[in-house]
């Protein structure tokens, strides 16, 4: 329905003081909160994840990175710089609550997260240095981590002690994540109103970035023997970007063009976690109650 109204309606009225990139980033703070104010922190320490580490980074940094950055080959100009700078950021925050409302290893989520972001203060600036000729600063990375991971991480010890309600939570999410659908979606419809062409070559690479790649790693991860929780957070790294820093460094760095594959990416993003959360990780259906047996 968030989709349906952002391409329909554009996102929220702007203001001098208040823009759709400051609602898109408020929204995904309280996502962030609510995600982790149920979830109880201790044991996480980075060296007993070791293995879930190394297994988020190969999703987030070789295998998304390197086939976003082999799909920028088929563009040309500042398409092609946008798709680079898609392919330099890291994996979208909100690879925690999804994978908190896809019942996954949300232990496991949170520190490769983490360490995810923190690895890309040097992995995004010497992608932009080596396909752009100019890195990107670090202090810019280091304020995502900071009003994405850290301050929710603090303001989620201070919820607990509410209790708030798992299904309250949910909710609370899912209005969030509809409120940062119409934001940052809304905001660039103006997209799907161009060149034709140019979307549907747009629209077909965005697809096999996602759907081509996370549902062939799934069905390669089901096939080793993964179990379902661990798949989740695999998935969503593997094809979870964050194009919302990807546009705003797009803009800043080169021009408006150069944020159509995030705007589109975005997009095919939200139709991506939809489909996922229906058909490839959908909620396990409780077991109804067998009828005790008359001879017993």
């Amino acid at each position: 329905m968030a989709l349906i109204i952002a391409l329909v309606c554009g996102g929220f009225p702007e203001t001098e003081h208040i823009t759709n990139k400051d609602i898109a980033m408020v929204s995904l703070c309280v996502m962030m909160c609510f995600s982790l104010c149920n979830m109880k922190l201790a044991g996480l320490n980075p060296k007993h994840y070791s293995k879930d580490i190394t297994k988020a980074f190969f999703c987030c940094m070789v295998l998304g990175l390197g086939v976003t950055v082999l799909i920028s080959f088929f563009f040309e100009g500042d398409i092609r710089h946008g798709w680079i700078l898609e392919a330099a950021v890291p994996s979208a925050v909100s690879v925690i609550p999804f994978t908190a409302l896809l019942l996954g290893n949300m232990k496991s989520a949170i520190v490769s997260s983490t360490v995810i972001y923190f690895a890309a203060l040097l992995v995004t600036p010497l992608v932009t240095l080596i396909f752009l000729g100019e890195a990107i600063d670090p202090m810019t990375l280091l304020e995502y981590i900071a009003l994405l991971i850290i301050i929710p991480l603090i303001v989620s010890r201070f919820m607990r002690r509410l209790s708030i309600p798992p299904a309250a939570g949910t909710i609370v999410i899912n209005l969030s994540f509809a409120v940062l659908v119409v934001a940052i979606a809304g905001s660039n419809n103006y997209v799907f109103f161009g060149e034709p062409v140019l979307l549907v070559s747009l629209l077909i690479a965005a697809v096999l970035r996602t759907f081509g790649v996370g549902i062939c790693l799934n069905a390669l991860l089901k096939k080793k023997g993964e179990a379902r929780e661990d798949r989740v957070p695999e998935i969503l790294f593997a094809t979870h970007k964050n194009t919302g820093m990807a546009g705003a460094l797009a803009v800043a760095l080169i021009g408006d063009a150069a944020a159509i594959p995030a705007a589109v990416c975005m997009t095919v993003d939200i139709v991506w976690l939809i489909y996922i959360s229906k058909f490839m990780f959908p909620a396990p259906k409780l077991k109804e109650e067998q009828p005790a047996s008359s001879a017993a």
